[in-house]
């Protein structure tokens, strides 16, 4: 638990992180997994002053962002849930969300294994997620005491990625917008719907005054380390896509880039999610720049 500014409290084991903005009233951005919201409501167990939870705000609908809504709903039944219009048709889909939560019971068995959690999560006891509120660019979601979340939308790395900018403490909730950053300090790129529209959320994300970069996974970027941050994150995009390219053109198979790519970029955090969704995964990148050749 440590406090990003005094209206920002992040929460969370680094893998995933979970921030609590307001000090009465409050939205929790990002959702994260089953195993995560465990995780947190342990943390929140703790906590001396605990605000009023008034949102659950899930910033894409990958399965490590959306999975834990079912648990967190359980610990603030009144609390809204906010997504993007694309993320709440794709989590009222029964057959999609089925898919989501089999990947999350892999996360929860792998961090029982590891000794990251005691025992497995409670069963999400859902069929879909429901999603109460649809928002998107320019959307404000106001939190009392002059505390405003504007809404930004930020494509690139999935159809339905938003981040969130609370301008008071000028704080940015960036999702994977910008990449994942590892122990290593080395950005894994995401650009799994588009390569050009990821890499113009980032360029748009750094226009925007901000003092913490509020990733979902890792170390939070923190004044003068902010900037380097996005430049890397545009770095490694670059790199990523030249070298997915030259390996195409040398007439390399997609299945051992792939493969590559996995051992390069899966890791830390990344490394207890399911083999062969992260390979998968790797397959999008690798679309992602065949589409711009």
């Amino acid at each position: 638990m440590k406090r990003l500014s005094d209206n920002v409290m992040l929460l969370g084991n680094g893998y995933f992180n979970y921030y609590v903005v307001g000090q009465k009233e409050a939205a929790l951005v990002e959702c994260g997994t089953s195993a995560g919201a465990a995780i947190l409501a342990r943390q929140w167990a703790e906590l001396e002053n605990q605000p009023d939870i008034k949102y659950l705000i899930a910033l894409h609908s990958h399965f490590d962002h959306a999975c834990g809504i079912p648990a967190l709903k359980r610990m603030f039944p009144e609390a809204l849930v906010a997504a993007s219009k694309t993320g709440q048709k794709l989590l009222g889909k029964d057959r999609i969300v089925k898919g989501l939560f089999d990947y999350d019971q892999v996360v929860s068995d792998n961090y029982i294994q590891s000794g990251l959690l005691d025992e497995k999560p409670e069963p999400p006891g859902v069929e879909i997620i429901a999603v109460d509120i649809a928002v998107g660019n320019g959307d404000i979601i106001e939190l009392g005491e002059g505390l405003k979340l504007e809404v930004i939308d930020a494509p690139g790395h999935s159809i339905c990625s938003i981040a969130a900018y609370l301008g008071k403490d000028q704080l940015m909730f960036i999702s994977d917008a910008a990449g994942i950053q590892g122990a290593d300090k080395q950005i894994s790129p995401v650009f799994f719907q588009d390569y050009d529209l990821y890499v113009n959320t980032i360029k748009k994300l750094m226009l925007y005054p901000t003092r913490a970069a509020g990733v979902a996974h890792g170390d939070i970027p923190v004044g003068a380390e902010v900037k380097p941050f996005y430049n890397e994150s545009l770095a490694a995009a670059v790199y990523c896509f030249d070298l997915i390219k030259n390996k195409l053109d040398e007439g390399i198979e997609e299945k051992v880039i792939a493969a590559e790519l996995y051992d390069r970029f899966i890791k830390d955090g990344l490394s207890y999610y399911p083999v062969d969704m992260m390979t998968g995964a790797m397959s999008l990148l690798i679309e992602s720049v065949k589409r711009k050749l």
